[in-house]
């Protein structure tokens, strides 16, 4: 399950990347969480738009159950909380990297996740909204999800739906069939592609939202040629 990620890209390096207005001040953000307001990409008046919405879509009927923060790429046709979002409110989530925990025994090692070429990623994500008892419109935002494979399989088992720059169209265009596009475009992180790296305990902790938290817990990196991912 993805639960934190990073978001360190200026805004002027967004918008030039997606063509995109920003709608609200973006700032570097190294440890983002759910129920946090995050930066996302939709389509408004025909144009890309960078505006904010919660991480974490209320659960159906359950409001005291904790925010639903992921969607698989699996079933997102078929799960009642996504299947209209599918359909209907499909957005991109900028990120430059995310964060696991491996267990081992005990304990839970955290692990820096990222491209190895630094480039910003694009996760898939859906959203909604809802009226709130004071009239006030709530948007939230999940992020879509895919098996993991290779060595970051070995980290969790699944990881962020990191869409190709050629799927950000198709994806942000309601007129195209959701469902065809979940298939079609969701794909595990290439292992070739990625980066894990063993980090130190600060990421644990919501409140430590800066660079250091991405420090190596050793001078040592996990290669990306490695069949599993090790302890550093």
């Amino acid at each position: 399950m993805s639960e934190r990620y990073a978001q360190t890209s200026s805004p002027e390096a967004l918008s030039a990347l997606l063509g995109a207005e920003a709608a609200a001040e973006l700032k570097p953000r190294y440890n983002i969480a759910p129920t946090q307001d995050v930066p996302v990409v939709v389509i408004e008046d025909g144009a890309r738009r960078i505006v904010t919405m919660r991480w974490g879509l209320p659960p159906l009927g359950e409001t005291a159950a904790p925010a639903i923060v992921n969607a698989r790429a699996e079933t997102l046709a078929q799960k009642p909380a996504f299947r209209t979002a599918l359909q209907r409110r499909r957005c991109l989530v900028p990120a430059d990297a995310w964060y696991e925990w491996r267990t081992i025994g005990r304990f839970r090692q955290p692990y820096l996740i990222r491209r190895l070429d630094r480039a910003p990623m694009m996760f898939a994500g859906v959203w909604d909204a809802w009226s709130r008892p004071d009239g006030a419109t709530l948007t939230a935002v999940a992020l879509v999800t895919v098996p993991a494979k290779g060595r970051l399989a070995g980290i969790h088992e699944r990881a962020p739906a990191a869409l190709a720059p050629a799927h950000w169209d198709a994806w942000l265009d309601v007129t195209v069939d959701g469902s065809s596009l979940a298939l079609r475009c969701m794909a595990p992180p290439p292992d070739d592609e990625f980066e894990a790296i063993a980090i130190g305990a600060r990421i644990n902790q919501i409140g430590n939202d800066g660079p250091e938290v991405q420090e190596a817990a050793s001078e040592h990196a996990v290669a990306p040629d490695h069949a599993q991912p090790r302890l550093v």
